[in-house]
């Protein structure tokens, strides 16, 4: 007597996902050719794989009709909205506490800032450039000749984001502090006269004070 294995649920589930022909009844699906004895079956797609691309059409088509025929926002519009309210909100912050950068800095004329970037001055850049601006291994900050631009948004760049020539960046200082010496380089130190002043570099730029 035969034993006949009763049919799970999660049997039913997979033959009705699958649609899967036993291999008894292969024979009765089999197509009439071969190629050098290899068989073909005509197998029906699983019903799961065709109702995942027919999802995929009706997505496509809405995405396509909503985004390109109606015209509504896409995600390169969404993402320009947001870059633009963020920097948006960058710039109230920047107001709101008084923070510069290269595209808002003002050269500073009063003595108490003009003292305070000297001692930054000192401290940071005269290795490179001479206690007095005279230059060394950087260029001389008294002359005419300036490399980046002698204007105070050129100045506070140059400081702020280094050069390729070797003079790296100096953001660690703050805003605050690269707007005092860039302020002082240019009205302290700018047309004096260096004990051992070095050969000009770059073009001849005259800074406004």
């Amino acid at each position: 007597m035969a034993y006949n294995k009763k049919e799970s649920a999660w049997d039913r589930l997979i033959k009705k996902l699958t649609k899967a022909t036993p291999v008894e009844q292969e024979s009765e699906i089999k197509l009439d050719h071969d190629f050098d004895g290899i068989e073909e079956l005509n197998n029906p797609l699983p019903p799961w794989w065709s109702a995942g691309f027919l999802i995929t059409l009706v997505i496509a088509t809405f995405y396509i009709i909503y985004f390109w025929i109606m015209g509504k926002d896409s995600q390169y519009v969404e993402y320009e909205r947001e870059v633009a309210a963020y920097n948006a909100m960058v710039e109230k912050y920047k107001k709101e506490h008084n923070i510069v950068d290269e595209n808002t800095v003002t050269l500073l004329t009063d003595e108490k800032a003009l003292a305070e970037g000297q001692e930054i001055y000192l401290k940071n850049c005269a290795a490179c450039h001479g206690p007095d601006g005279g230059g060394g291994i950087g260029p001389n900050l008294t002359d005419d000749h300036w490399i980046y631009g002698c204007d105070i948004k050129s100045v506070f760049k140059t400081i702020k984001d280094g050069t390729s020539k070797g003079m790296p960046p100096w953001k660690s200082l703050g805003p605050e502090k690269i707007q005092k010496v860039a302020s002082y380089v240019l009205v302290k130190l700018h047309g004096t006269k260096p004990a051992n002043p070095k050969a000009p570099e770059g073009e001849v730029c005259k800074p406004e004070k």
